[in-house]
């Protein structure tokens, strides 16, 4: 029984071997990509990253500026392209900086940035000089309004990091969040800045 799945591995294997040729003539795929999810929210894609956007008469919100790695132009030329209207806030999903790192070209834009509190002390903490310090804070939950637009910013407590917001769009009936910890989920090896709960049997383990 085993030698017969070890054989329909190694089929699959070569089958896909042989199609990497006809495949590399195929354009690669842009690194970037915008979806409209509804008449005012865009999710940005870039890599294995998203952030959201959102386009009010009075301006834009838009969550993480992505990373030191992914330059935040294409982002700012993405929402350019939906929107002329200027970019008020920027809000940080969570301090993790593949999330939050080279946002000060949206700075220069004049956005204002929002994050949790335990966010903007980490990276005061830290001081790294491609993090964009937030101007503003959440504690358990606040409202930016924009536009006649309102995003609700709540803190649910630790998961993925201890700053983790997860934003809901009421009347778009919309939830955005980042990097969740799934219940009954395979993580990564190194668990670094992640609050996991410790049952009692653990502990006496």
């Amino acid at each position: 029984m085993l030698r017969i799945h070890f054989a329909g591995m190694l089929t699959a294997i070569v089958t896909s071997a042989l199609a990497v040729p006809a495949q590399a003539q195929q354009p690669a795929p842009p690194p970037f990509a915008t979806t409209k999810v509804t008449d005012n929210v865009y999710i940005f894609r870039y890599g294995n990253h998203q952030s959201m956007f959102i386009v009010t008469p009075a301006g834009v919100i838009a969550t993480d500026p992505i990373s030191e790695r992914r330059p935040a132009k294409p982002y700012i030329d993405a929402i350019q392209a939906v929107t002329k209207a200027p970019i008020k806030y920027v809000i940080y999903s969570h301090s993790h900086f593949d999330h939050i790192a080279g946002g000060k070209p949206f700075k220069d834009l004049g956005a204002t940035f929002v994050a949790h509190a335990n966010a903007k002390a980490r990276i005061a903490a830290l001081k790294p000089d491609d993090v964009v310090i937030p101007d503003q804070v959440v504690d358990g939950k606040r409202n930016v309004t924009l536009g006649g637009t309102t995003l609700e910013l709540n803190y649910v407590g630790k998961n993925h990091s201890d700053s983790t917001l997860v934003m809901r769009l009421p009347k778009e009936k919309i939830i955005f969040t980042v990097d969740w910890i799934p219940i009954q989920g395979v993580q990564f090896r190194s668990m670094a800045d992640t609050y996991i709960p410790v049952s009692p049997t653990s502990r006496r383990g």
